[in-house]
């Protein structure tokens, strides 16, 4: 198994995450900072263009954050009509961005949640199915940490059976936030990938929405600049700046920069060897890990791994284990949070199985419920050492064993 060239001595703390950071993004930031132009201009249409192709969608619109590409790919979905627009279907264990846009769009849509599966972290595909066979508005599918979540026109066929429906695909926005790239997490009307740090191509902050409709994508492109857009010049000659703009809606500032721009183009020709690396490592975690009671998401053949979560054994205090494993120095985090635990949405309504949706009531969600009280992600980047994992799961165990934990 390969090693990182650049690594911390056996005894220093082991970071949750680490952005791969090489001389290349260093020379990348210092050409856009030798041109001066900081903002929309050449390193962001290269990245679009470069990441459009590097996902297998026609058009990428770059923008400040994965959760700018969850609102406006949203707000311009819900704008065209996809479905009644008061409600929106969201898997009930995800990071809370992907239910917070809802607040911030026109009417305010309800969320309504929809459980997940045990082997994949991502919502069951036949509430996914029932949601979009009445119409009832967008579907959020996540592909959870990596992992492709199944798509509803999957229920009850085989991989070679199942064929896409464009009827569906109309309606489901696809966050691959952790899934850049994943074939199975690129379809959709719209898909939404995020460059946080902790991701595997990261520019800092930022994001991108790719889409085969160009008509989306200018939507996009527009409102990313505050709505403004240059009208033509009635005189025939280019216009002079400011002179000939117009809003004909109003937009946000949701821009990328150029210096986050040229890092992820070095990022994105790099990615295959990152994604490589993190695949080599949670295999070597699997393998120290199997048959000690804990249990994992499934390792689907097209997934990436963003994330390396773990399920505790029922009755552990994943708090008091975090604290053993704080102290030998590696740091853990929550895997992720079960929307109905935190307040806002703790009176989210719930989609059930056979189609029905109401208040949640004892006995909903439970598998979002678990993976939210016994979920733990454990250190994973591409300069963790063979040495580093071995400590991790080393240390993890020994903690299991113990009272308290």
């Amino acid at each position: 198994m390969a090693t990182a060239a650049t690594a911390s001595s056996p005894a220093s703390r082991i970071a949750l995450g680490r952005p791969s950071i090489t001389e290349a993004e260093f020379a990348a930031a210092q050409r856009v900072l030798e041109s001066r132009w900081l903002v929309l201009g050449a390193e962001n249409r290269a990245f679009e263009e470069e990441l459009a192709a590097f996902c297998g969608r026609r058009y990428a619109v770059a923008l400040s954050s994965g959760t700018a590409a969850l609102h406006l790919a949203l707000y311009a979905m819900l704008q065209e009509g996809a479905g009644h627009a008061d409600s929106i279907l969201v898997p009930a264990f995800t990071f809370p961005a992907t239910a917070n846009i809802a607040r911030f769009l026109p009417g305010q849509p309800e969320v309504v949640l929809g459980d997940v599966t045990a082997d994949s972290f991502c919502m069951d595909a036949r509430l996914a199915a029932s949601w979009l066979s009445q119409r009832r508005g967008p579907c959020i599918l996540v592909h959870q940490f990596g992992h492709p979540a199944p798509w509803p026109d999957s229920v009850g066929k085989t991989d070679e059976e199942a064929a896409p429906s464009p009827e569906n695909d109309a309606l489901i926005l696809s966050d691959a936030a952790c899934a850049i790239g994943v074939p199975g997490a690129m379809r959709g009307r719209a898909v939404c990938l995020s460059f946080h740090p902790r991701k595997l191509l990261t520019t800092g902050e930022g994001g991108a929405v790719l889409s085969d409709d160009q008509g989306l994508i200018e939507e996009l492109r527009t409102r990313r600049a505050h709505g403004l857009v240059v009208r033509p010049s009635s005189s025939g000659k280019p216009s002079l700046p400011g002179e000939d703009v117009d809003m004909p809606q109003p937009g946000l500032n949701y821009r990328l920069p150029e210096l986050g721009a040229a890092i992820g183009r070095v990022q994105l020709a790099r990615l295959p060897q990152l994604i490589a690396r993190h695949r080599e490592i949670a295999e070597h975690y699997r393998d120290r890990l199997s048959g000690h009671g804990l249990t994992f998401q499934t390792d689907h053949a097209q997934r990436i791994y963003q994330t390396f979560a773990v399920v505790l054994p029922s009755g552990h205090d994943r708090a008091a284990l975090r604290q053993k494993m704080a102290e030998a120095g590696i740091e853990t985090q929550v895997a992720s949070y079960a929307l109905h635990h935190l307040s806002a949405y703790s009176d989210a309504k719930v989609l059930r199985l056979n189609g029905s949706v109401s208040a949640r009531q004892d006995g909903d969600l439970t598998i979002a419920s678990e993976l939210h009280s016994r979920g733990l992600a454990l250190p994973l980047h591409a300069e963790l050492r063979d040495a580093d994992i071995d400590r991790v799961c080393t240390t993890l165990l020994a903690a299991l064993q113990k009272p308290g934990s």
